[in-house]
Formats: C-alpha cells, structure tokens, sequence
C-alpha cells in the first residue's frame, strides 16, 4: 500500500508509524516532515517519498497541484496525523484516517480562533475513519465529525515491549544516572512528558519540594530536542533555586528514540501532572518498563492508568494530594512494586505497538476499498 503521512513533522509518534509501515512493506510518502524522510529514506530508500503541502501557495491551486502530485505517486490513502486547520487541503483529494490528539480537541485548554475550530471539524466530517488514544477524545471527535458514519477507533500509541524492557534498559539507565550526577543511593523521581506550561511541570517541582523525594530524592525532567527547551529549563531552575531544591535538579538531555528506554528506566517513579490529555504512549513507555506512575485523574486515562493498581491518581492542582501520592511511594516499595508489575502486565497485554500499526493498517485498507468501490465519507456529511 502507498501511505501519506502527514502531521507534528518532529513527532516521535510520526517517526515511529513511518518506520512501522515501510517496515512491512508498505511505500510511504512523508508531507512536510523533511528530518523523518532523511531518516527513512537511509533505512528504507526504495519505499520512501518526500513531499510538501505548498503552505504558501493559494488554497485553491494548493489543491489542483496536490492531487496531481498524489496521483503522479500513485498515493492510495493519507494518515492525517494529529489534526490541523490546513489539513482541509485533503478532502475530496484522497481517502483519509484522522487521528485526533488533546491539543487538537481538548479547546478548554487550547483555544482556537472559531474559523480553526470550524476547519478541524470539516476534517473530521470528511474522514474515512477517525481514531484517538483515548476513549473521552474519541468521543469529542465523533460528536465534531457531523454525523459522519466513518468508523472510529480507539488505537494507542503503544510500546515496543522489546525495546522498553527492564533488563535492556538497566545498562543505559545506570549510565545516564552517572552522566547526570546523580548519587548511587538517591531515588529518582522523573518528569517525561513535556516542560511547556500547560504540562503543568512546575506543579510537579513544588510536589517534589515539599515531599520526602525532596530531601533524599532527585528530580529529573526530560528535554525533548525541541526550540524552547531551554527556555523552560531556564524557567524550571529557577523555581527549584526559589524552592531551595535547585541541587536536586537534573535535565536529561533530548535523546534518540531508542535510547529513551534507559531515561525512563533510571526512574523509581515518574509524574505526569496535565489537566486535558489522551494517552501518551509514555504511560505505555513507563509501564512496560515497571515504573510506577502518579498522574492526575482525568478522564481520557479511562482503562490505561487504574488508580491503586497501575498508578496513583490525583486530582488536577491538588497540590497536598501530589505531595501525599508521592510520599506513599517513597515510604512503600511494596506498594512501587505492585504498581510497576501490573503495569508491565497492562503494557504487554494491551499497548503492544505491533497491534497498534495493525489497526492503522485495517483501516488504511477499509478507506482504499470504500474508496475504489465509489463510496465516499464526505457524500454522508455534506
């Protein structure tokens, strides 16, 4: 089959279904994502393409080149990945699956100008499938696609079990615990996702201040590779030196993908703190490899994070309520420990990435059938 991938040109999620699919066989077009072409062009030269979306060229003749471009190729269908105002460039061009993420959605938390929000809906509206990591986005994007009978599927971006495991992990995780100081003994307490303010990181550093992990303990917050990276850094240091744990403070550096198992299996717990979120294939990253999770009690964690047996759950800027999860976890390694195994068992169970790319591929297949046999999304919507 003949994929275009289009979405977050940096996203590690984009990487990683690019590989997948040229992985078995399948040719693969990436729009606007020049770094992951290079990349799979170096492992997979004769099933990769690289195009661009003319962002500069008026929406009109932007359209009447691309379907020539898209044919010219012989693309079958697209992967809009996380969705944008300026994938309405798409429809009626070529059959395809919309993957909807919080950013996307979640509008309480990232507003967007009305003629932003009317254009991610359209998208929806003319999908041929819609999916989301997590069952409250999956709704929030049917109830925006207008009555579109395209199916919608929960599909996770899961985790290579292989790759995140406890015994590949330990050598690198001891490793990077030397590069970044920390001392033999100390617990280490990590921040994976984000340091942007709506993850809400600084949450995490007041928690950590005023928490047992804060006079024995180490936090590390993990840099992304991305332009404001040390902005937030900067930002991040500067509260902990206020807080008078700026000495307990570490940043591990942005790494490769396949070197992300050793950052996260250094850690004996990891927080994440967000108030809008789906399921970040961190959580999958962090339960296969045994980690126990403290994370705020949201609604898009539905069946992934269960509180008391795979993680702790607290409410959203509940500040005492973080302190006491993480003090539970410091005072308990039995408790750390049950966490971690059932999270293993959850991740190899239910997060496997293998069966996540199968269920991209059943629908790559449903939308070029529907297409090929002349029925179309947008005729249901319009």
């Amino acid at each position: 089959m003949h994929v275009l991938l289009h979405g977050d040109p940096v996203a590690a999620q984009q990487r990683r279904l690019a590989l997948a699919l040229a992985s078995r066989g399948h040719r693969v077009v990436l729009c606007d994502a020049p770094e992951i072409a290079a990349e799979l062009r170096a492992k997979f030269p004769d099933r990769c393409t690289e195009t661009s979306s003319l962002p500069r060229v008026p929406m009109f003749l932007r359209r009447w080149l691309l379907r020539r471009r898209v044919r010219a190729l012989g693309v079958q269908v697209a992967h809009l990945n996380s969705l944008k105002h300026w994938h309405r460039v798409w429809i009626d061009i070529l059959p395809f699956v919309a993957t909807a993420w919080g950013t996307d959605l979640n509008d309480e938390v990232f507003p967007k100008p009305a003629g932003v929000t009317r254009a991610i809906d359209r998208v929806l509206a003319h999908a041929s499938a819609i999916t989301a990591d997590s069952g409250e986005l999956l709704r929030k994007a049917k109830a925006r696609a207008r009555g579109s009978s395209a199916p919608c599927e929960l599909v996770l971006w899961g985790v290579d079990c292989a790759l995140f495991s406890q015994e590949r992990a330990r050598a690198g995780a001891g490793q990077l615990r030397e590069k970044l100081d920390i001392p033999h003994d100390a617990r280490v307490l990590l921040s994976p996702r984000q340091n942007r303010p709506h993850y809400h990181v600084d949450r995490i550093v007041r928690a950590f201040a005023s928490s047992t992990w804060g006079k024995r303990g180490v936090m590390v917050m993990k840099l992304h590779g991305r332009g404001d990276d040390a902005e937030h850094e900067a930002r991040l240091r500067c509260l902990a030196n206020d807080l008078g744990v700026g000495d307990r403070i570490r940043f591990a550096p942005a790494c490769a993908y396949e070197d992300l198992p050793a950052t996260y299996a250094m850690a004996n717990v990891a927080v994440s703190a967000l108030e809008a979120d789906g399921v970040p294939s961190t959580f999958c990253e962090l339960m296969s490899l045994g980690v126990p999770i403290v994370a705020t009690n949201l609604p898009g964690y539905e069946g992934v994070l269960e509180h008391e047996k795979r993680a702790l759950l607290v409410p959203p800027a509940d500040h005492d309520a973080l302190v006491d999860a993480l003090d539970r976890l410091a005072a308990s390694d039995e408790l750390a420990a049950q966490l971690g195994t059932n999270g293993v068992a959850w991740a190899h169970e239910h997060g496997e990435w293998e069966r996540c790319v199968d269920r991209w591929e059943a629908l790559y297949e449903r939308a070029v059938g529907e297409s090929g046999s002349g029925s179309t999304r947008a005729s249901s919507v319009e």
